[in-house]
């Protein structure tokens, strides 16, 4: 009797491939998506050229956080427009910071301190600050300028000395530097010596800023002063540095100080 049965094939049988790899393989994917899509979203709120910034940026940053008008605020601004509250104020805290100085130079506390660590971190790259002029009362700074006004005439002076009660160097928060050298002092050419360049490219990070910056005589009224620091505290410098803000007018958005 004939049966029509089949018999048992010798293949193997096919194994299912499994499915959790594949799940896997997607679910990275899909991460890593997301995470390229988070990045590109940070660099796009980040500062964008040109000194310019996101709105949550500015708004990140407290402007309020210290006064523009009290002499004994880092944020204060003096300038043409801004005198001094009293004008002949003197800061009680003065010294000699412990760096190179041109005979005895006296800034505030806070301002000397910051100071020693720039001029510290300067030595380590084989370079020498020296302060060649920091406090200045109000009589001092009335005969600078009278002897301005003598010598260049009334208009000059305005450039490049400031009135008795007007002047960054009355405040106790404003230094001139040198190079060790004595060169270029007290000149536009420090600019461009071992010590004005790296401190052009560092002083931010030791909470100063070139506080009369080049092309900014319309905003500041003073002409380009590479060797004139300013002290204003490592959040305001790095802001200012990071934003590309050269000026505290610009910054605080006052009136230019072109003129009295």
């Amino acid at each position: 009797m004939y049966q029509n049965s089949r018999r048992p094939s010798n293949r193997p049988k096919k194994q299912k491939t499994p499915k959790w790899p594949f799940v896997l393989l997607a679910v990275f994917a899909v991460c890593l998506l997301l995470g390229s899509a988070y990045m590109v979203f940070r660099n796009v709120k980040k500062i964008v050229p040109n000194g310019e910034q996101t709105s949550e940026q500015t708004l990140s940053f407290d402007k309020q956080q210290f006064s523009l008008t009290d002499p004994t605020s880092p944020w204060l601004v003096v300038n043409k427009q801004h005198p001094l509250n009293p004008l002949a104020y003197a800061p009680s805290d003065l010294r000699t910071p412990d760096m190179s100085t041109e005979t005895d130079q006296r800034v505030n506390d806070r301002t000397a301190t910051a100071l020693e660590v720039m001029a510290a971190a300067a030595k380590k790259k084989r370079l020498t600050l020296t302060l060649a002029s920091g406090y200045r009362s109000y009589s001092q700074q009335t005969s600078i300028y009278n002897n301005m006004v003598r010598a260049y005439g009334q208009a000059e002076a305005d450039r490049q000395s400031a009135r008795p009660g007007h002047s960054e160097h009355q405040t106790g928060w404003a230094a001139d530097l040198g190079a060790g050298s004595g060169k270029c002092r007290i000149e536009a050419c420090f600019a461009n010596t071992p010590e004005g360049k790296w401190l052009a490219a560092n002083a931010y990070k030791y909470g100063f800023i070139i506080r009369y910056a080049e092309g900014k005589e319309s905003v500041t009224g003073y002409e380009y002063e590479p060797w004139h620091v300013r002290y204003v505290g490592t959040d305001l410098a790095i802001e200012m540095y990071r934003t590309g803000i050269k000026t505290l007018e610009e910054f605080f958005d006052l009136p230019a100080a072109s003129n009295y």
